[in-house]
């Protein structure tokens, strides 16, 4: 098993097995606490022929102290035994969020796990653009 593409984008589709993302990004600013109206993690998964059966998916959105954004999102996948001639196939994974609310400045992590180990981490790098008063002690 092969992740062979993990983004956090604006947007994202799967098309008849072909993965469109649009705006790929690590950053976001504003004033915060930030509400980030929506967003979308994609991911591409090559599945290998000697993967056949099931496999736990699961992916946390969290701080860099393990303060979680979502709750962890977990899922199984059973992954079909191929054909001698098919040495490998993929699938594609978009994962859509609403209203994520941002806090703090700082990094955020996207962790994408296959059966318990972590198969793709992606930053997201906060930064708060609120305006500030000179400071007139200076």
């Amino acid at each position: 098993m092969n992740v062979e593409i993990a983004s956090l984008c604006d947007a994202a589709t799967d098309q008849a097995g072909k993965l469109n993302i649009l705006g790929s990004f690590d950053h976001v600013g504003g004033p915060l606490p930030l509400v980030y109206p929506h967003c979308t993690a994609a991911f591409r998964i090559r599945w290998e022929s000697n993967d056949a059966g099931d496999h736990t998916l699961t992916l946390k959105f969290q701080d860099v102290r393990g303060i979680p954004l979502i709750p962890p999102l977990q899922s199984t996948i059973n992954v079909p035994p191929m054909p001698p001639e098919v040495e490998s196939h993929a699938i594609n994974l978009v994962l859509n969020f609403q209203q994520i609310r941002l806090e703090r400045e700082g990094k955020y992590v996207m962790t994408f796990s296959v059966d318990g180990v972590d198969q793709a981490t992606l930053p997201l790098y906060v930064s708060d653009t609120t305006p500030h008063e000179p400071n007139p002690l200076r």
